[in-house]
């Protein structure tokens, strides 16, 4: 494939713990180590930024990031048909991203190109080890305002491919072979009811080889560790709602949370 969705990153005031229930629950593997920053780990082909919230940003799901054969006809395709759209330099303080940009709705991605990689070691030496595990980031959810024209922007930009994963509500799905792009329209009414979610990152997904398993881990984190225990979902009938809007848009068996609130989709 022409571009690889090789990380996803988040903000939160805990990313320490987070990180570790991250490690705990999935296996992702610790793939760098700056003190004065994040965490970030992987599972051998994607990273998970886990970023420390800063003042005057908000915490949560924040944008994903494209490794891409070559940035010049990424630039291209924008200038000459989404003029809407935008890319800047990253300094050099952010050695895991050449550059940032944004989808005409104006979605946020990491950009780097394969060819003289720079990001020191941040994803370079986890893409030179590489490693298989049963459980693997597959998908980050956006909801934006205009899914069927941003569908289009990542096909044309990034060649991604559309690909037949089943939802109940109706969402894009794009793939770079591993991991998938869903793209989901946003609307006020979608959110009757219960607080309005602005539009944006929506969850994240993880393929696993057993629900089962994964239940049986993440009750051993939280008996061990209590600042591992997951955020709840449901329970008043506010949150009972948009636990089934959750559900609504997954494409997996199964909704959890991680213990800042995250949303995370589990596909067997």
């Amino acid at each position: 494939m022409f571009a690889q969705i090789n990380h996803m990153a988040m903000a939160s005031a805990n990313y320490p713990f987070v990180g570790r229930f991250y490690e705990a629950v999935f296996g992702l593997k610790c793939s760098t180590h700056r003190p004065f920053h994040g965490v970030v780990y992987s599972d051998g082909y994607a990273g998970l930024n886990i970023n420390p919230r800063r003042d005057g940003v908000s915490g949560g799901i924040d944008h994903f990031g494209f490794v891409v054969d070559d940035v010049v006809p990424v630039l291209e395709r924008m200038k000459k048909k989404w003029p809407n759209s935008n890319i800047v330099k990253r300094p050099s303080t952010r050695p895991f991203a050449a550059y940032s940009g944004h989808d005409p709705d104006g979605n946020i991605f990491d950009l780097a190109p394969k060819k003289d990689d720079r990001r020191s070691n941040m994803y370079a030496e986890t893409a030179a080890q590489g490693w298989a595990q049963d459980r693997y980031l597959n998908k980050f959810a956006i909801r934006t305002m205009n899914a069927d024209r941003m569908a289009e922007f990542y096909i044309d930009v990034f060649e991604l491919k559309p690909t037949n994963k089943p939802s109940q509500l109706p969402a894009h799905h794009l793939s770079d072979g591993r991991v998938t792009l869903t793209l989901m329209p946003w609307s006020m009414d979608l959110f009757e009811g219960m607080a309005i979610k602005r539009p944006g990152p929506d969850h994240i997904g993880f393929k696993v080889e057993s629900i089962e398993a994964v239940t049986a881990d993440v009750q051993k984190a939280q008996d061990w560790n209590q600042y591992l225990a997951p955020f709840r979902l449901g329970g008043s009938p506010e949150a009972e709602m948009r636990k089934a809007l959750f559900a609504r848009a997954a494409t997996g068996s199964c909704q959890m949370a991680d213990p800042d609130g995250n949303w995370i989709d589990l596909e067997e």
